[in-house]
């Protein structure tokens, strides 16, 4: 691209990847300044979650990079249709091909099987990032978004880098910087495990046309345990998200596989004793465990970010101030949704709650105090 005032490396191209390079390509649409270049590790695009949920807020996003028409008919729905819940589901896969197709191939080169290995940059202000991957082929850009989700190979680096950094500076001997940095290089279990799954509408109606599930959103809810369900691809199919919380494990170290194939018969004896229709429910079909998503959130900050890159102010020189801005605006905000996350899990879980401490499996429970958790989970998703 002739006069680029810098270039942007997005690693890799999942659902925030793309939308990255969407929002760039859109607020630079007028200079058309900035290289965009997306690496993905994979031959294609692939997500290995079944569903993916948005409230409204990032539709307003959506609306603003003219993916809103699009998207709102991929779902079946129309554009002021939230549902009761204020929610859009779309189906993983037809959702990264929807935003693929918005990728203009004159502004946005995608390079695949790119497998990152390292980066470098050298000290000094301007300098470009020196990438390499495993093909052994290398690439550079001034900028580089690490987009690889939670494993985050770029995160590692800037990690381990920063150990290195302290080592030879003695601060390493600082017990509590040290510490810090090692939490933050490794995974910290929440205690949740997510068994997700699809089951088609067809399916349930034909053996069960009177459950709940065919008509919106329901969420089943116990100790330390709790399934919600809502419809996607245009209420053709059932997406399934059951959780089960592990309390002992929250804050362990993990160092095992995000996802897995489990059985069906474990699912089933994490819900035994639960009411009919949740029996039917998991019984129709196999969901396997994986994580939960923060693509919401991913979005949102990627519209800031590629607003700052964007503006006319922000150069190859002033990138540093561009990025302490955004770090200003999303850091506190990414952690009052992550807070907000865990006491939802505690409430539909009944975890952590006084005037829940000792429900147990088959336990009665004050009704009035079954209405004010209601009500609570109602106003933490606000």
């Amino acid at each position: 691209m002739l006069n680029s005032k810098f270039s942007v490396a997005i690693y890799d191209g999942d659902i925030g990847g793309l939308m990255t390079a969407i929002a760039l390509q859109h607020f630079s649409k007028e200079c058309k300044d900035i290289k965009i270049d997306i690496y993905e590790a994979t031959p294609k695009f692939t997500d290995i979650r079944a569903e993916i949920l948005f409230w409204m807020h990032p539709f307003k996003i959506f609306q603003t990079l003219r993916l809103g028409p699009d998207l709102f008919k991929l779902a079946g729905m129309q554009s002021n249709d939230f549902g009761p819940l204020g929610l859009i589901g779309f189906h993983c896969g037809q959702f990264l091909e929807a935003l693929v197709a918005h990728l203009n191939p004159e502004r946005v080169t995608i390079h695949f099987d790119k497998h990152l290995v390292t980066y470098f940059q050298e000290e000094g202000a301007g300098l470009p990032v020196e990438m390499q991957f495993m093909s052994g082929t290398t690439a550079t850009a001034d900028v580089l978004i690490g987009s690889d989700r939670i494993r985050s190979a770029v995160w590692h680096i800037i990690l381990e880098s920063l150990e290195v950094k302290l080592g030879a500076t003695g601060l390493k001997k600082d017990w509590v910087l040290s510490s810090t940095l090692q939490n933050s290089i490794n995974l910290v279990c929440s205690g949740l495990v997510t068994y997700c799954g699809i089951i088609p509408c067809a399916k349930v109606e034909e053996a069960h046309p009177e459950m709940q599930v065919l008509l919106g959103p329901v969420i089943y809810i116990g100790k330390n345990k709790d399934i919600t369900t809502y419809l996607i691809a245009k209420g053709t199919l059932i997406n399934i998200l059951a959780v089960v919380n592990y309390p002992e494990m929250k804050g362990m170290k993990y160092e095992g596989k995000l996802s897995m194939e489990h059985s069906q018969e474990e699912l089933l004896q994490n819900y035994k004793g639960w009411e009919e229709q949740v029996q039917h429910l998991l019984q129709a079909h196999g969901i396997t465990p994986g994580q939960a998503s923060g693509a919401g959130e991913a979005i949102e900050d990627t519209y800031i970010l590629a607003v700052l890159l964007s503006d006319a102010s922000t150069t190859l020189s002033t990138l540093p101030t561009a990025f302490k801005v955004y770090k200003s605006i999303c850091l506190s905000h990414a952690n009052n949704v992550h807070q907000h996350s865990m006491l939802s899990s505690d409430m539909t879980g009944f975890s952590n709650l006084q005037s829940f401490n000792q429900v147990e499996d088959a336990t009665e429970v004050d009704m009035s105090n079954l209405w004010d958790l209601g009500f609570a989970i109602v106003k933490n998703w606000k």
